[in-house]
């Protein structure tokens, strides 16, 4: 189904075939998950070009794919040149590499083709999910749900955020995830203001706040979550600040309906934070895709006019980050927009405002 959409694409767009170059492309297309190779769709086609290491990979994952093994006494450009002279072909103009670029261009060049930039073309089909990736989605969410059920009791003063990053990683695969969404995010006290911080040697202390933002990975599909929380005593301003961004992000969810565009979600967003006089300090878009990649299109962002439809998976997860008073929240949440339009909340572990025991 996904094939024969994406071949309908290329026929819009007068497009002999589409060179795939993406890694998650290439899985979403034909079921191959190795690290290199070049999938070629045309219209009654599809072949994959791999490297001796991964024939017995590609041949096991995939079907109806020919199989075109690359010797190591030849190149890629040789053995897809029979496939490809003469042809307008589509190539994925954000990920390619630019010596794959060059190569393909020189080629296309010697055999009377044509290579034609194109944007998102396989991303769009995988904007919506299907009900078996829903439901990898879902587990992948519920891994990242327990797994902040197993870490909070484990949180103790002096403990460093790296050290507890690496327990987060650790219990997410001792529960069935596949290995961390991303490089997993702690930050604790002043390092909440900065919005991607790294997992660093500084020490968790009493009364300040903690960030944790992660994600599991279940058959190759991601979950993202971020909760903020307090270890102890903080101020009271913190809190009536971590209250307006629980209920900005609550507003967002609930905005979310069929035929509105992504835009409008984000604006739902930055008026709430523009009421409380925080808009400024909001400095990310509202959210992001996520499937068989933690981060991929579309985003919800301010000018992002594509509208929703059943079956998309996004986050949302507004922020604040203030680095003159010394702290930053985030809450985020992954979003299906289910049979009815609205966003169901994928990700259910709790994001009321919660004090941990910092004396324990």
């Amino acid at each position: 189904m996904k094939i024969e959409q994406l071949r309908q694409r290329l026929a819009e767009e007068r497009l002999a075939g589409l060179l795939v170059t993406d890694k998650i492309n290439r899985r979403y297309l034909c079921g191959f998950t190795g690290s290199n190779g070049l999938l070629l769709v045309t219209e009654n086609k599809l072949r994959l070009f791999v490297d001796g290491r991964y024939t017995q990979q590609a041949q096991q994952q995939t079907s109806n794919v020919e199989i075109h093994e690359v010797p190591i006494t030849s190149s890629l450009l040789e053995v897809i040149r029979p496939f490809v002279s003469g042809l307008a072909l589509g190539f994925e103009a954000a990920t390619i590499s630019y010596q794959t670029f060059i190569g393909l261009q020189e080629l296309m060049g010697e055999t009377q083709g044509k290579l034609i930039a194109t944007t998102n073309l396989v991303e769009i089909l995988r904007m919506t999910k299907s009900a078996e990736e829903i439901a990898a989605i879902k587990k992948a969410a519920k891994i990242a749900d327990l797994t902040l059920e197993m870490i909070l009791p484990m949180i103790r003063s002096g403990m460093t955020e790296l050290e507890l990053a690496n327990e987060i990683d650790y219990r997410s695969k001792q529960i069935g995830s596949e290995g961390p969404a991303f490089e997993t995010i702690v930050a604790s006290g002043t390092r909440t203001a900065l919005p991607h911080a790294h997992a660093s040697q500084k020490k968790i202390q009493a009364n300040e706040l903690i960030m944790i933002d992660f994600g599991a990975i279940y058959q190759g599909y991601y979950s993202d979550i971020t909760r903020t929380f307090a270890f102890g005593e903080v101020s009271k301003k913190i809190e009536e600040t971590y209250q307006t961004v629980l209920a900005t992000q609550k507003q967002a969810i609930q905005a979310v309906a069929l035929g509105k565009t992504l835009a409008t979600i984000d604006r739902v967003a930055r008026e709430s934070l523009e009421t409380a006089g925080l808009a400024q300090y909001f400095s990310h878009n509202l959210g992001h895709g996520i499937g068989l990649s933690c981060h991929e299109y579309p985003s919800l962002a301010p000018k992002e006019a594509l509208r929703i439809e059943k079956q998309m998976t996004f986050t949302i997860e507004p922020g604040v980050y203030l680095p003159e008073t010394g702290f930053g929240i985030r809450i985020e949440d992954d979003i299906l927009v289910n049979q009815t339009g609205q966003g169901e909340i994928l990700t259910n572990f709790n994001k009321e405002w919660m004090t941990i025991d910092c004396d324990r």
